[in-house]
């Protein structure tokens, strides 16, 4: 069996449910809703995304489902093949998107390594290969939002 068909067989195998929580600034949280992008989502492999910038008020949840089901599949298309053996870690990486959805490289910034480079590698890679994302809601006025997504490796998120 190719290396292909194995990793997607993980992918298959690896499927579970998982919440997307978005968290303003102070750890309110917005809402929970479910990952629409496959039905699933892996509990092997997931990634938790938060919404660092004050809302003005603005409903983010479908946009942030959006952004978090197109980097979900980017990141999985970048998975390194450690990972299929057995490899563990969490990194966080914080963002910034801007009003027209690019996302600036000197924004992008790794803030809780897992302390192996092949596993924050792909992380920053599923980001960089998903943006440009859609435009910020119009309703919002804000030159940018800033996220943090959270990636397990092999590992289930807290309160999992």
């Amino acid at each position: 069996m190719s290396f292909k068909n194995v990793g997607c067989l993980l992918i298959l195998v690896l499927l579970a449910a998982v919440t997307v929580q978005t968290v303003a600034r102070g750890g309110a949280p917005i809402s929970q809703a479910q990952d629409e992008v496959s039905g699933q989502i892996s509990g092997e492999r997931s990634a938790g995304i938060e919404l660092l910038t004050p809302t003005q008020g603005v409903d983010f949840n479908g946009y942030l489902r959006n952004v978090y089901g197109t980097t979900k599949k980017r990141w999985f298309a970048n998975m390194p093949a450690s990972v299929a053996k057995g490899n563990k870690g969490i990194n966080s990486v914080e963002f910034r998107i801007l009003q027209d959805g690019t996302v600036p490289k000197e924004f992008m910034k790794i803030k809780a390594p897992s302390g192996k480079a092949d596993l924050d590698e792909a992380s920053l890679a599923g980001i960089r290969a998903a943006a440009p994302f859609a435009k910020l809601p119009a309703e919002f006025t804000g030159p940018y939002i800033e996220l943090r997504f959270t990636f397990y490796y092999n590992l289930a998120p807290p309160g999992r």
